[in-house]
């Protein structure tokens, strides 16, 4: 078991715990706030995570406190850094495994690699076992962005929304909010992502490029005529539309012997 010191607001209910991280976290509101405490930025900027800053003496000082997270995510929304949620990291050994709390151990995930690795690798976030070697969980808690998938989601796909001015679409499949992803910010992750898939194999890397090409265009052109915040179905419609042909594009470059390692991307 792992040897932590567990916050009482985190066992005493996720409600407790939520409002106790918001209320330790509201002055990082102002990045400013959190740069002189101690936060560092790393990696690159997530889609559907944003950026992830990081202070790393509390990485390691044995305690779960969601009043001071380990990671703070931010997003550049109408110009401006915004405080979407938090992440609380937790060093593991192996044989040992993430608390239960506040939202049960399958909402944590686990790091395995360097963190230039996490940014670039398909599977950002894995899910160890007990007899895994040493690795970082973490827990995201979107407590200052909603989230469709639920607060502690990894992934919350409200992001490109937001980045681009929308109301989240409640019931829209998730294939709309990363084709809005092409439009802010989003596509040199999943180009990564799909060079990484296919390292070492020979393909037409510019069949795949133009693919990209052709679908950010297509859905900057679905948005240029928008007129309210609210995403129009039709709207909506022909995103997932332009979603998938570029999908069916990169599948038809990688060819038969390849399409297997990018058909389960989960950025699809």
């Amino acid at each position: 078991m792992t040897s932590l010191l567990i916050a009482a607001a985190v066992v005493a209910s996720q409600s407790v715990f939520v409002e106790a991280a918001r209320a330790g976290t509201a002055r990082y509101a102002d990045q400013s706030v959190a740069i002189a405490d101690g936060y560092r930025r790393i990696g690159r900027d997530f889609p559907a995570m944003g950026e992830h800053w990081i202070r790393i003496s509390l990485v390691f000082d044995g305690k779960v406190d969601p009043s001071r997270p380990e990671v703070l995510n931010y997003g550049v929304i109408d110009g401006t850094p915004r405080l979407l949620g938090v992440g609380y990291a937790v060093p593991l050994l192996k044989g040992e495994i993430a608390p239960a709390e506040p939202a049960g151990r399958a909402a944590w995930h686990d790091h395995f690699r360097t963190i230039e690795d996490e940014t670039v690798v398909p599977h950002h976030h894995h899910w160890g076992q007990p007899g895994s070697g040493p690795r970082l969980a973490m827990l995201h808690a979107w407590i200052w962005t909603p989230n469709s998938h639920g607060m502690f989601a990894a992934d919350n796909w409200t992001l490109p929304y937001l980045r681009l001015g929308f109301v989240p679409h409640e019931t829209a499949p998730s294939s709309v909010a990363r084709a809005l992803a092409l439009a802010s910010g989003g596509r040199a992750y999943f180009e990564m992502a799909v060079d990484t898939a296919l390292e070492g194999v020979a393909v037409d890397r510019k069949l795949i490029a133009s693919a990209f090409d052709r679908a950010q265009v297509a859905v900057e052109g679905a948005l240029r005529e928008r007129r309210a915040r609210t995403l129009a179905d039709a709207t909506a419609g022909k995103l997932a539309g332009i979603w998938t042909e570029m999908w069916a594009a990169i599948d038809a470059a990688a060819g038969s012997e390849a399409i297997h390692r990018v058909m389960h991307l989960p950025v699809r």
